[in-house]
This record gives C-alpha cells, structure tokens and sequence, in this order.
C-alpha cells in the first residue's frame, strides 16, 4: 500500500575526513537528487521534440503550444527505480502512449445515456492539476479537493465538461451515478495503524478512484471497521488518489492522531505516485476545515482555534470526568 514508505537508494557510504553535504531533493520530484530530475526534464523535451510535439518542460509537467498540460511525477517516479540509461526507453513508451490516446476517439463518442451514468465515477482532484478547470462542472469537497464527473472506459478515463454534462442529464444526476458506482467499488486493503501513541485507518488500491472513496465518509468507515462517527466528527487525509486515512473522533486519542496523520499525509504526498493533498482535515458536522500548513522548508504547521478547539477542550474535558 505504501505506508509510510520510501524509496530507498543503494550503495555504501564510506567516512571521509570532510563529510559530503547530501545532495538537495528537487522540489517537483522529491525521489531524484535535483541534478538528476534536470536531466531527467531534459530527456522529457528531447523525447516530446522527437515525436513531433514541442513542449516546454515545467518542474512538474509539460505543455505544448495549444496549452496542453502533460503531467509527469508518474514517468518520473519509475524512472527513478531504473538506471539512467533505461530512462530514454521509459520515457519514450510514455510519450508514445499520451499521443496515441489522443488520436483514439473520445470515450464519449457514441455513448449512450445509460452506460454514461454506468461508467459515471465522482473523482476527487486536485484543482491545479485539472487543465481547462472553469470548462469542467465541479464542487468543492475540502480546501485545495475539488470533486468532478469521470467517464471510466476500459482504457481511458476522461472528465464530463460541461457540455456532456448537460447532455447527459446535468451535474446532480450525474453524481447521483457517480456517488453509486464508487459504493460498488472492491475493497482492496484496509490496515489499522497504531503507533502506541495514535491509531488511524488506511484504506489503500490500486484503482484511481480509491481516494475518491471519501466521498463516502462516513458511512465507508462504519462499513469497513463497524464503528460509527460521533458527534466530533473525523480526521480526513487524502495524500495520494491510492490512499485514503481517517480517525474517527471519540476521546483525547485525537491529539496524537493529529500529529501522526499529519506526517503521514506530507510524507505519503511527497513519495506517492498520483499525489492529490499534503494536508490534514478535520470534518465539524458541516464541511472540511484544513488543519496543516506546510512551509517552503517542509515544516508542518498545525492550526487549533475555534470549532476544533473547542471540540478537542470537549473531549478531553470528557476523559477527566
């Protein structure tokens, strides 16, 4: 599932007389040194130019001259597992599969109504990397999430824009559809962490939409643990579309549950392929609030006032009786 996991790099350090700084993680790419994701940017240009499509090479992604974003953190996460010399390779099998899909036929193209609402899914993104956001009918789900309408078909997956969501019966029905499918989606892993200090759960798969399972919040808990939330709410992250991890408020537990979560989230955001919110959310029985802010230098800050101030003084007032 990748709690809690990092990428781990070979090779032995011998001491010398003048210790050797490590070399400084490049921001977009925190798995390649900083030299190493440059070179890397650099084979992505060449490999777009060869295939015919010019591209500006950005720290995260690419775009073309039609505005066109092409993300990159997934090619560049396997690259960083090979040996520099199969990145061409890799490189140029991605490119060849982001042009070829866009010569196939949209996914919508003869599509009737009912398998729209079939293969309709509410998916869970992060707005910034949503290209053409405004054209794509979409909602809120917590500060920095927005929830949108995806069309899954066996070897694509493409958003509703607004024109096919109204074809197809506007935004409330479609997500009627989409809320349903997700609760047919298979369960592939839940895990019970406990630190000794905080416990937490973490549902993790393979599918693209398991993170979008938190739209089921928080009957998804009740299913998969039997435990129901409480008038305190939960703790939410979502660092990665793969992984869902929550807490489910009762006591004076939250405190450590707070802390625990919130490391995980910024770690699990920064290592996992598809990364969605580096951040922690405390739902207060009307929407999300956003507890953590993290700094250009990686510390997490975590923010306690009103409501959730309140509710922990309640819950901890309830543990000394």
């Amino acid at each position: 599932m990748g709690l809690f996991r990092r990428r781990k790099r070979g090779g032995v350090v011998h001491p010398t007389s003048t210790p050797t700084p490590a070399p400084e993680p490049d921001a977009a790419f925190p798995f390649f040194e900083r030299a190493a994701a440059d070179r890397f940017r650099s084979l992505v240009r060449e490999t777009f130019a060869e295939a015919g499509l010019p591209v500006v090479v950005h720290p995260g992604h690419a775009v073309d001259a039609e505005g066109r974003e092409f993300g990159l953190w997934n090619v560049a996460a396997i690259c960083s597992d090979l040996h520099e010399r199969n990145w061409r390779a890799t490189i140029e099998g991605h490119v060849d599969r982001v042009l070829s899909s866009w010569e196939a036929p949209s996914g919508f193209v003869g599509l009737e109504h009912d398998e729209a609402h079939f293969r309709a899914y509410s998916r869970l993104m992060d707005p910034a990397g949503v290209p053409r956001l405004d054209e794509h009918p979409h909602q809120e789900f917590a500060p920095g999430i927005v929830e949108l309408i995806a069309l899954d078909k066996p070897d694509s997956i493409e958003l509703f824009d607004a024109e096919r969501v109204k074809e197809f019966g506007g935004f409330a029905a479609l997500r009627a559809s989409g809320i349903a499918n997700l609760g047919q989606l298979q369960v592939e892993q839940v895990e019970h962490v406990d630190t000794g200090e905080a416990t937490f759960e973490v549902l993790g798969g393979d599918s693209v939409f398991t993170a979008s399972l938190a739209l089921l919040m928080p009957g998804l808990a009740e299913r998969l643990t039997g435990r129901r939330a409480t008038e305190h709410g939960w703790l939410l992250c979502l660092p990665d579309r793969h992984q869902i991890a929550w807490h489910l408020i009762e006591d004076a537990g939250v405190l450590a549950a707070v802390n625990t979560m919130a490391g995980f989230a910024a770690q699990a955001y920064a290592t996992m392929p598809g990364p969605l919110s580096p951040h922690l959310y405390w739902w207060d029985g009307s929407s999300y609030q956003q507890l953590t802010s993290i700094a250009d230098d990686g510390r997490i800050s975590i923010t306690v006032g009103g409501r959730f101030q309140a509710m922990l003084e309640a819950v901890t007032r309830g543990e000394r009786g």
